[in-house]
């Protein structure tokens, strides 16, 4: 694999670590309200997906250019969770945000070039 495929293998497995985080964020809200063990329980899975989504967006920057990179991961997270928010929580998806979806991804496609 060569070194720019590979940042962006890695820049893909941080994208769903942190998108993963958020949905355990919210899921925490699920489980209940103020400080629980439940609560921390969930907290804490997301702590863990972070550090994992750091780890790898640390190695893709071994690979890429951080002005490539920070843009590509926070577009494709963007995805992930907007996904994880229609499929999941059914939450709705409006034109309005699939018409935002695709700003943002052409905004990270022209900040690649």
């Amino acid at each position: 694999m060569n070194p720019t495929t590979l940042g962006y293998f890695w820049l893909v497995l941080a994208s769903v670590a942190s998108a993963a985080a958020t949905f355990l964020i919210k899921m925490s809200s699920h489980a209940s309200t103020g400080i629980t063990i439940e609560r921390l329980a969930w907290l804490g899975g997301a702590g863990g997906a972070y550090v994992l989504g750091f780890v790898c967006y640390a190695f893709a920057l071994e690979k890429l250019a951080i002005s490539i990179a920070y843009p590509f991961m926070t577009a494709v997270t963007i995805v992930m969770v907007t996904l994880v928010g229609t499929l999941v929580l059914q939450e709705s998806l409006t034109p309005m945000k699939v018409f935002g979806l695709l700003l943002i991804g052409a905004g990270a496609f022209t900040l690649a070039r």
